[in-house]
């Protein structure tokens, strides 16, 4: 099937009009996005470049001159794109460079357009580079797993791949036909159906690549719900529906389930005598203790305040006060302010260990047990001296009468540790 050339600069102004209003649309929905506003302002420069020059071959007027401005232009836009590839996967932009490779391409193309073989040189420095910036995107996705997991990546990729194609096949041409003319996505001397393909490419690509950008806004939306925005660490809610689901998991598999309430000593002191700020990084090095301390499996957030809590499947209590050693220790190196003349020491936590043995039905409740459980084994570890933890069957032996045994929170083997430990 062919078009008359008429036909197709038609169809590419509504293409790159459409993909003018739409970039500029994004730039302001994508605004949250580093990515998305590189993607959607690359799409505003290049529809519009790709549209100036469509313009002028459609009104009989377009020039050499004219025509390398705008594959310059498109270049531009092309390159801000990749730029935005590279800052969505987490690489370096590379921000200098591609500006500087912007820079010189368009002087080649301003000083290749003045000389006898001006349309065939444009030509080929134009479609070289997109072909080389086509490629570079798919490599840079492919060698990503994001890459394959986003719902926009794949759509991204087949208009990259379409457009590679396309480009590839310009330059073949342009190479048999000397004196060709640049015109993005179509050969003048060709009238088929074939070069409206990397036009579809080009709407492809901007759905794919706002589906991506969207994407990544509600993961760091859905995130910033779930995280402290001080620590890192989950929130409260966040951590009280990951309980209530390995709740559900003991009751259907019995597997044991432990959990840690842990307390900053003294922390009103430190707020009272060197500000919130200071107070502020003594939790974040604190929340960092913790974070190195658990184990994959486990599950770390912050409670409220100064109270964090570490939620450890298939942990009885015995092994959960291995992690409460390994967090003793680990905070204790941690420095306090300094205070007026003189340090301040180092901080310090106390820990309530407990261990899921049923309760209330339901998973709500049985969650509510286990932590007022090793919240009051907490409140016996403040009482006993701080700097130190506390099992909480260790209370109940307590308060049967019989003498619970104590012994450093240094030990080393969970299978040592007696239910009560303490510091000396």
């Amino acid at each position: 099937m062919h078009l008359a050339q008429q036909t197709i600069l038609v169809v590419m102004m509504v293409v790159f009009s459409s993909t003018l209003v739409m970039g500029a649309g994004l730039v302001l929905a994508l605004r949250a996005s580093d990515a998305g506003r590189l993607w959607a302002s690359g799409h505003v420069v290049a529809s519009g470049a790709g549209l100036v020059v469509a313009l002028g071959a459609s009104a009989g007027t377009g020039s050499i001159q004219v025509a390398a401005l705008g594959a310059g232009g498109y270049l531009v836009g092309r390159l801000m794109i990749y730029r935005g590839v590279r800052v969505y996967y987490g690489l370096p932009d590379h921000r200098l460079l591609l500006r500087g490779i912007g820079l010189i391409t368009v002087v080649l193309l301003a000083l290749a357009s003045g000389l006898a073989d001006g349309p065939l040189l444009v030509h080929g420095v134009a479609y070289g580079m997109l072909a080389m910036l086509s490629f570079s995107t798919i490599v840079t996705m492919l060698r990503s797993r994001r890459g394959r997991t986003s719902i926009g990546g794949p759509l991204v990729l087949a208009s990259h791949l379409v457009l590679l194609g396309a480009q590839i096949a310009a330059l073949s041409y342009g190479a048999a036909f000397k004196g060709l003319a640049i015109t993005p996505f179509f050969l003048q001397t060709s009238a088929s159906v074939w070069p409206l393909a990397p036009l579809v490419a080009v709407l492809l690509g901007l759905f794919g690549f706002s589906l991506m950008a969207m994407e990544q806004i509600i993961a760091r939306n859905e995130s910033g719900a779930r995280l402290d925005a001080l620590t890192g660490l989950l929130n409260r809610g966040a951590l009280d529906v990951t309980a209530m689901g390995m709740v559900a998991r003991w009751q259907r598999g019995g597997e044991p389930l432990s959990c840690l309430v842990i307390d900053v000593d003294h922390f009103k002191a430190v707020n009272d005598r060197h500000g919130h700020h200071a107070g502020d990084h003594v939790l974040r090095e604190i929340a960092t203790a913790l974070d190195n301390s658990r184990r994959a499996s486990d599950i770390a957030g912050r409670y409220g305040g100064e109270e964090f809590c570490i939620l450890c499947p298939h942990t009885d209590e015995h092994q959960a006060t291995a992690l409460a050693n390994r967090i003793l220790r680990k905070v204790r190196l941690i420095e306090l302010p300094a205070g007026e003349g003189a340090g301040c020491g180092h901080a310090s936590v106390s820990i309530g260990v407990a261990q899921l043995r049923g309760g209330p039905a339901g998973r709500e409740g049985l969650w509510r047990t286990l932590f007022a459980e090793a919240d009051r084994a907490l409140y016996a570890a403040k009482q006993r001296g701080r700097d130190q933890f506390v099992v909480g069957s260790s209370m109940v032996v307590e308060a049967a009468g019989t003498a619970a045994p104590q012994a450093t929170a240094d030990a080393t083997d969970p299978a040592d540790v007696p239910a009560f430990a303490t510091t000396g």
